[in-house]
């Protein structure tokens, strides 16, 4: 009789998902019948324009920008942020722009307050979430079901744990309406499919689709920031713009830049351009600092120990090298274009070079860009881990490397990585780093 029972509520729970099937995340801002000029827009800390002067009292611009990598960036980024906030760099930054797995941090920085702790975040993004995945697809029938028969997909279950995981208050799912105000504006990167342009969740994105940002689920945002193609389903958004049937499909930001960088550059030009369009006084008269945390990492080393290399493990292997070579190639190629399109007028290519070079070889960089600004670059990477003097054991850059982009992570990968960023800032940053808040304190008196 048990047995029968539980049968019979399988087969109900089926019934219900496969009527239920699976609707877009997102909702309608406006009716389309309403007049152009009383058409409501959106107002979340999510925004890319706006007034950011009241806020930015010392005269800066500070972004802080996140990568891509799964849970090691997850963690490595949480890890470099509890750094900057120790030196007291984190709690001037105005936007965090963020891609793939540096999304579940970003987000999770932006709407928890006493939550963020070094304790209670590397509890939580070490979780595995790839194993909730494998478990919701293969043991639970109603999901496999469902994904067959369905428009349910498997981006909608890592949604469902990211949820679960991160972005749940008690019983209240956490969306754009529940960014703090007191933490920096956040902006999550993933990749349109159809253009293979940046698509940015803020105000002006769902302003232009027509829909709802503070309704939205964080999780699902972060999902499409980090839906690889092949391995997820892109996350599909209904363009409410039109009464045509029309949608958005989205994929992993770090397609089209995997730093975040070119988002923040964009807010920033963007700010000066309308202060001098508007004969406004300079938004940034002290310039600005931009951060940027790469957890991309040199080599796999997991295959160094072994004489032979089974199919499965070489496939693997390639697949990772290739996805990370062309990570890592992206990454220098953005912020070597980052430079030239943003040095002053009067560079020369000699200057330009050297300032390409110094930033790849120290991390740190000081400039002056196009609009006459002074800017500062600090760019902190995972792989300069092994140009360091003082490791903690022999072989730590290789354990380093070891360290997969999946989202499943162990304690002891995710305290290497926060090892590492210790290392790193106390070793290389810490001096710019110091002086950097300092400025920002007195504003640059």
């Amino acid at each position: 009789m048990p047995n029968h029972n539980r049968r019979r509520r399988l087969a109900w729970a089926i019934v219900v998902v496969l009527l239920g099937g699976c609707t877009t995340p997102n909702v309608p801002l406006n009716s389309l019948k309403l007049s152009p000029e009383h058409l409501r827009q959106n107002h979340t800390r999510a925004a890319m324009s706006g007034t950011i002067s009241a806020e930015n009292s010392n005269g800066y611009f500070v972004g802080l920008a996140l990568s891509g990598g799964g849970s090691r960036s997850a963690n490595f980024s949480a890890a470099c942020m509890f750094q900057l906030q120790r030196l007291g760099v984190l709690q001037k930054v105005n936007y965090i722009s963020s891609v793939s797995g540096g999304s579940l941090t970003a987000a999770y920085y932006c709407v928890n307050g006493r939550d963020w702790n070094p304790q209670n975040v590397q509890k939580v993004l070490t979780h595995a979430f790839a194993t909730d995945l494998i478990v919701q697809t293969f043991a639970e029938p109603w999901n496999w079901v469902a994904l067959t028969f369905t428009d349910r997909t498997r981006s909608d279950l890592l949604a469902n744990s990211f949820r679960q995981t991160l972005f749940t208050h008690g019983l209240h799912e956490l969306t754009y309406a529940d960014l703090r105000a007191d933490r920096p504006r956040l902006l999550i990167n993933a990749t349109d499919l159809q253009s293979g342009r940046r698509f940015v969740f803020c105000n002006e994105t769902f302003d232009d689709i027509n829909s709802d940002l503070t309704k939205f689920p964080l999780a699902y945002a972060v999902t499409a920031s980090a839906a690889v193609p092949v391995v997820l389903h892109h996350v599909t958004l209904r363009d409410y713009s039109t009464s045509f049937t029309e949608y958005r499909h989205l994929i992993d930001g770090g397609v089209a830049d995997n730093l975040g960088v070119q988002t923040l550059l964009e807010i920033y030009s963007n700010h000066i351009a309308a202060a001098r369009r508007d004969n406004a006084p300079d938004p940034f008269p002290n310039g600005a600092v931009f951060i940027v945390i790469d957890a991309h990492t040199e080599f796999n080393s997991e295959l160094s120990n072994r004489e032979e290399v089974g199919w499965f493990q070489s496939v693997k292997a390639a697949l990772g090298l290739a996805s990370s070579s062309l990570v890592n190639r992206v990454s220098l190629a953005t912020l070597a274009d980052t430079i030239v399109r943003n040095s002053a007028d009067d560079a020369t290519a000699r200057q330009i070079r050297q300032e390409i070079e110094d930033l790849n070889e120290t991390g740190y960089l000081e400039m002056r860009d196009r609009t006459g600004h002074d800017v500062r670059v600090v760019y902190a990477s995972l792989s300069q881990v092994g140009t360091l003097k003082e490791l903690p054991f022999t072989g730590f850059r290789e354990s380093l490397n070891r360290i997969s982009t999946y989202f499943n992570i162990s304690a002891a990968e995710s305290y290497q990585l926060y090892e590492a960023a210790d290392l790193l800032v106390s070793e290389k940053f810490d001096r710019p780093l110091r002086k950097i808040a300092s400025d920002l304190n007195r504003g640059g008196k």
